[in-house]
């Protein structure tokens, strides 16, 4: 899914009362997420993020988000989980 309007999530994340750390939290995703779909630097996201940040800013996924038809959706790590990948490599 990618985001239709940047700041139009933002008006609404704001509007609904939440940081971008609380919407996270919410989300159950990080605060880097909701801060790169917002800024850009994040070009995609899953359905169910997607879902669950319509679900809490109240707003139809139509409104803020499109489908991408054959778009894929990296696997996004903290630093501490690739750091520990490396090693076992290593």
């Amino acid at each position: 899914m990618r985001p239709k309007d940047r700041e139009a999530m933002k008006r609404a994340r704001v509007r609904a009362g939440y940081t971008q750390r609380n919407l996270a939290a919410l989300c159950e995703c990080t605060q880097a997420a909701i801060s790169g779909l917002e800024t850009g630097a994040m070009l995609n996201c899953t359905e169910d993020l997607a879902k669950a940040i319509c679900k809490w800013l109240d707003r139809d996924m139509e409104d803020l988000f499109e489908k991408r038809v054959g778009s894929r959706v990296h696997r996004v790590t903290n630093a501490a989980g690739f750091k520990r990948q490396a090693t076992l490599v290593a």
